[in-house]
């Protein structure tokens, strides 16, 4: 149940009114003359300044959980805690997790949370697609960190040592593709560093077994899995065709061809007003840049993005089929061929002959 100001207030002033009119029924593990009508007047704090950080294991007591509030200055009375939660029958009613609190937070609002489980306020989501710049978008917007503070931790190639698979990357390269995209809650004390390593962390969690198996059994690392899942996450639009792309794109490997995929000179032309030109002029084409895709044979010396799941699992095992091309049909989903000449016929009729 959320709770307004206007209630806490409504709820706080009813609880004093009841110890005030009560105190003498109330049971409690303490005496009666250990009561006081006092102890829920809460005078200014006098706590941390500081965002406090408290663990809550499954099971703790009310009592536990205020002497642990108390230790790390997230409320001033253990003593009040315990009687809040005990008049809110809320005392077996207190959730197990991490919890921040910023500073001089009043003892309900702390219970409240608890007993919601409203743990890390600092929740943001990292879509898939995104390149390591708009990560570090997502994360200043979400105020986790500042942006130069996170550029700063994430360039640092020695960071990378914190994840299995970052670790296993080509000497020098960025941790474009590195960092995972997924649900975040973060710490209030969280620093960029801290932020960096669990991204990490989290991609060494997501890929399984299977996944380094079917790498392993095409001779590939996964640095350059997660380069084809990188493209297949910025190509594929409809679920059902990430092994197809996968398909063309190991074809035209294993062939010796350019992959040709203009999310890869996106990514070589992006700028921070625009990281992904939806139309490539034909200047773009012939930029001089590893990652254009057109112009140099093989994969790009990093992937473009984070990719997802799927994506790194389309990229380890793409579908058996023969196709060399495809081409966006305007809706989502692309034609596939195997010849030039079917290719050319799919360009005319998807995109009036100019690709």
């Amino acid at each position: 149940m959320l709770l307004t100001p206007r209630t806490v207030i409504m709820i706080a002033a009813a609880i004093a009114a009841i110890i005030a009119a009560a105190s003498a029924v109330v049971a409690v593990s303490r005496s009666p003359q250990q009561i006081s009508r006092s102890v829920l007047i809460e005078p200014p704090s006098s706590g941390t300044a500081q965002v406090s950080t408290v663990v809550i294991a499954p099971g703790d007591s009310a009592s536990t959980i205020g002497r642990l509030l108390r230790s790390h200055g997230a409320v001033d009375s253990q003593t009040r805690f315990e009687l809040l939660a005990l008049l809110m029958d809320w005392e077996h009613q207190l959730e197990a997790g991490e919890y921040s609190f910023e500073p001089a937070l009043p003892t309900f609002e702390v219970l409240r949370r608890i007993h919601s489980g409203e743990t890390s306020p600092q929740r943001v989501i990292i879509p898939e697609g995104l390149r390591i710049e708009q990560v570090i978008e997502r994360l200043a917007a979400a105020e986790v960190s500042d942006s130069a503070s996170l550029a700063a931790v994430i360039s640092d190639g020695r960071i990378g040592e914190a994840g299995r698979y970052a670790a296993q990357r080509p000497a020098g390269a960025s941790l474009e593709g590195y960092l995972f995209p997924a649900d975040y809650r973060f710490s209030l004390e969280a620093s960029p560093l801290d932020v960096t390593v669990e991204m990490l962390q989290r991609l060494d969690e997501a890929i399984t077994p299977e996944i380094a198996r079917q790498a392993a059994a095409r001779g590939a690392t996964m640095h350059q899995i997660l380069t084809i899942a990188s493209i297949i996450e910025r190509e594929a639009a409809v679920e059902h065709e990430r092994r197809l792309i996968s398909a063309v794109i190991w074809n035209r490997l294993v062939a010796g061809m350019p992959l040709q995929m203009n999310s890869t000179i996106q990514y070589a032309v992006g700028q921070p007003s625009n990281w992904w030109k939806a139309e490539l002029s034909d200047a773009d084409l012939v930029i001089d840049s590893p990652y254009n895709s057109y112009r140099y044979s093989g994969l790009p010396p990093t992937p473009i993005a984070s990719p997802g799941l799927p994506s790194i699992e389309a990229a380890a095992n793409p579908d058996d089929a023969p196709y060399l091309y495809f081409v966006a049909k305007g809706d989502g989903t692309h034609a596939f061929s195997l010849t030039y000449e079917e290719h050319l016929d799919n360009v005319e009729r998807y995109l009036g002959g100019s690709e």
